[in-house]
């Protein structure tokens, strides 16, 4: 079981340092509403993930949009028993969802503080 991830929480490279966030998915809002998970929007596979690159070394990778443009970032992999708009539900580390630029959602060191988590 992991903390349940959603639109807003932060991501992070190396388990440290927080680098951004969760954002919206790239298709535009969900057609049948939002799922609320603690009072926000629960992020699922598709959602982009808005980062900076930042790691307590330096950076790993060049800032993801909106700055430069370009594609977005996506995250690319989720839970496998759990759906949300028919798309994988999103997990905190150290669940296995990541994003395309290998960032790791949520932030470990606030994992206590969550009330919603999914399994899978």
């Amino acid at each position: 079981m992991f903390p349940a991830a959603r639109k807003t929480d932060p991501i992070t490279h190396d388990m440290l340092v927080p680098c951004g966030v969760i954002g919206p998915p790239a298709a535009g809002p969900c057609a049948s509403g939002p799922v609320m998970i603690e009072y926000l929007p629960a992020a699922h596979v598709g959602c982009s993930v808005l980062c900076t690159g930042a790691i307590s070394g330096g950076v790993a990778h060049p800032p993801a949009p909106p700055s430069p443009p370009g594609p977005p970032v996506l995250i690319v992999m989720g839970s496998t028993t759990v759906w949300i708009h028919g798309m994988s539900a999103a997990r905190w580390s150290p669940a296995p969802d990541i994003g395309a630029c290998g960032v790791f959602l949520g932030d470990p060191k606030l994992a206590a503080t969550r009330t919603v988590w999914i399994g899978g």
